[in-house]
């Protein structure tokens, strides 16, 4: 990734790590370390990359002091690389990028307070009543409800939604397609057919809140939907009215959670993961990809269901076995002939 540039440096001191080589060679690109360049910085999380860092051209790279490698590349001494290649990410992508600027053709409504450090990009609508945090993002086409208010340093990407009402706490981030707020599935069936049920509730956002691209967060029916401090959530993942997600709980792409269910703090659920409704799942708690969960967890662990892959004609014979179970254990009952 190419974006800005620093010195090897700077870069070891907003990092806090030791150097090892010049201190004033300049990084334009953070690469990963069998696609390094000339003026590349990289990182190495374990021995295996040795052979792979020395074949590179990297200027630069940031690796555990105990490593022992022949590459001439500048040397930041880590305890954990990876960590600090977050940290460095988030040192190169500075957030605020255009700040204080409205585009001309943004729709901002009345009584909106938008702090003097915000930017509203093309075409983003804010409607009225809304706060607007300092240095809060809203890119190109985002559209955020009445009443809203959205955090300091926060960013909502382009076309991300953010409905009436609800609260988006300090640097969160709201990727494309995002939907915060829409109406929970609340329906009463009579003899004339289904009767909607008002969603009267809202979708709280704690701070440092990550919201994956096409991720939908529905709108509680009498109270909030709350998404608790440091929660991450990858893309497309349905989030029905009335849910409660503890802090710094990892949920990725595809899973799906059904009201008012509780997840505690600390909880990693896998992808594709299918969660009922009105349960209560404790904290930490890791839940495998493609796993159903039909009943609540009291106890910390880790958590499976489904059936893995294996070859399509082993998986036919499984399956003619498993519908045989029923005859086989009714066999193994039979009381045996004297």
């Amino acid at each position: 990734m190419s974006r800005a540039s620093f010195t090897t440096g700077g870069i070891a001191r907003a990092l806090g790590l030791s150097i090892s080589g010049d201190p004033t060679l300049e990084i334009s690109r953070i690469a990963a370390v069998d696609k390094a360049t000339a003026g590349s910085i990289t990182f190495v999380t374990g021995r295996k990359l040795l052979s792979a860092l020395e074949a590179s051209q990297a200027s630069a790279v940031i690796m555990p002091g105990a490593f022992t490698t022949n590459t001439s590349a500048v040397r930041l001494h880590s305890d954990d690389p990876y960590l600090s290649y977050a940290h460095l990410t988030q040192l190169w992508v500075k957030s605020g990028d255009g700040k204080g600027v409205v585009h001309s053709s943004a729709v901002i409504g009345e009584g909106v307070e938008l702090a003097a450090t915000a930017s509203v990009g093309p075409q983003a609508v804010i409607e009225d009543n809304t706060v607007i945090g300092e240095n809060v993002r809203v890119d190109a086409g985002a559209f955020v409800g009445s009443s809203c208010q959205i955090g300091d340093n926060s960013r909502l990407f382009a076309n991300s939604t953010v409905l009436h009402g609800c609260t988006i706490g300090q640097r969160c981030e709201v990727h494309s397609g995002a939907v915060i707020g829409a109406d929970g599935f609340g329906w009463a069936p009579s003899k004339a057919g289904w009767q909607k049920i008002h969603q009267l509730g809202a979708v709280v956002l704690g701070d440092r809140v990550s919201v994956g691209a096409s991720t939908t967060i529905d709108r509680g029916a009498l109270d909030d939907t709350i998404i608790g401090d440091g929660v991450i959530l990858d893309n497309q993942i349905q989030i029905a009215h009335n849910v409660v997600i503890g802090s710094n709980t990892a949920i990725a792409g595809c899973t799906g959670i059904a009201g008012s269910t509780k997840i505690g703090r600390n909880c990693r659920i896998g992808g594709a993961v299918s969660i009922v409704g009105h349960l209560s799942i404790c904290d930490n708690v890791l839940i495998t990809a493609d796993s159903f969960v039909n009943r609540s967890i009291s106890s910390a662990g880790s958590y499976s269901s489904g059936y893995p892959l294996e070859p399509s004609a082993q998986w036919r014979k499984n399956v003619v076995r498993l519908h045989r179970l029923d005859d086989f254990v009714r066999q193994t009952r039979k009381p045996k002939s004297s």
